[in-house]
Order: C-alpha cells, then structure tokens, then sequence
C-alpha cells in the first residue's frame, strides 16, 4: 500500500471521505493529510480518487496533534491503521507529538510509541480539555519512539 500525502489542491476526495464517514471533523489547510487508495489490480482507472484510509497531522505551534484517523468501514480488519501509523511514524517527533485517543485504542496507540502522559504544553492541555468530555472521555498520549 503507498501513502499519499495530499497537497492543498488536491484534496476534494478526502474531505468527501471524512464528510461520509467522520462528520465532525474540520480539516485545515495547515494540516498534513496522507490517505490510501485502494491498490488496483485492474485497468479500471475510477479507483483512484476512492479514499479508503486517511490520517491528519496539524501542527499546534511546535507541537503536532496526530488527528483524524479514518479507515474506511469496508476496510477495516485489514491492517491499514497499522500500516498509516508506521508510514507516518519518520513525521512525528519525540515529546513533540500528540493524539487524543478513544480509551479503546490507547492500546493501538501504545503499539506505535505513543504513551499516556499528564503533564503536556499548555496549548496541547487547552485543546484536549476542549474535547474530552464525560460522554466521550479521551486519552491524551504522546509520542515516545
């Protein structure tokens, strides 16, 4: 499977993808996007634009925040979260990169040199308490790999 980090011109199909599957999610310029399409095995060219895993990374001043992992439900089981976060494990930097994960994938998470942590940057904290709720409580983990 080949990653393919999306320029800012191109990247109608995945905003496709994340309104379909992820509603809520609000994609910025500033972000790093890098999504898979499907491999084609066939000459039927109409594949190309079908976006069957994403995977944001913003920046929050010198910080990153690993964001908007999204694998498409046909998909799924097959690996590809895997695959994203080696692909774009060489972008992430030590103390530096943040997610806020799901307690249910803070393991999947950990697989990949991400760890739970308290103490962060006050610009990291302000965002993770702007999205961590009762209802929906998050996992605030940083990268260590």
């Amino acid at each position: 499977m080949q990653l393919h980090w999306l320029n800012i011109d191109n990247r109608a199909h995945a905003y496709t993808f994340y309104k379909q599957h992820m509603p809520y999610a609000q994609l910025t310029k500033k972000e790093k996007l890098a999504v898979f399409f499907p491999e084609i095995t066939s000459t039927d060219e109409s594949h190309k634009t079908e976006v069957i895993a994403a995977i944001r990374l913003r920046p929050i001043g010198v910080y990153t925040l690993v964001t908007g992992m999204l694998i498409h439900p046909n998909y799924r089981g097959q690996g590809l979260g895997h695959q994203l976060m080696k692909m774009v494990s060489h972008e992430l930097i030590d103390e530096r990169s943040f997610l806020f994960a799901l307690p249910h994938l803070a393991n999947f998470y950990q697989q990949h040199g991400f760890h739970q942590c308290q103490n962060v940057p006050n610009d990291i904290r302000q965002l993770f308490n702007k999205y961590d709720r009762e209802d929906k409580p998050l996992c605030l983990m940083v990268f260590r790999g």
